[in-house]
């Protein structure tokens, strides 16, 4: 399926990319730009994932301040 860029900047910009990459077309200068503006956007970890890391380290911070309360009542 061919790719057609009817915008001048765009085009521009996939020639550099293609020049700079020594991209074999415009086409595959395209292919490559998008496939690594994807597997950048893949390798993101998830909100859930950062959301249940932020919620396990509160819980550990947290323990840990119990710890040092209940060694501090100890002594005094």
């Amino acid at each position: 399926m061919p790719l057609y860029i009817k915008d001048d900047a765009i085009d521009r910009l996939a020639r550099r990319y293609q020049i700079l990459t020594q991209a074999s077309s415009k086409t595959e200068a395209v292919r490559r730009a998008l496939q690594r503006a994807l597997d950048e956007e893949l390798a993101k970890p998830l909100l859930e994932d950062i959301a249940v890391a932020f919620c396990r380290d509160l819980k550990n911070r947290a323990g840990q301040g119990v710890s040092a309360l209940d060694a501090a009542g100890d002594e005094g």
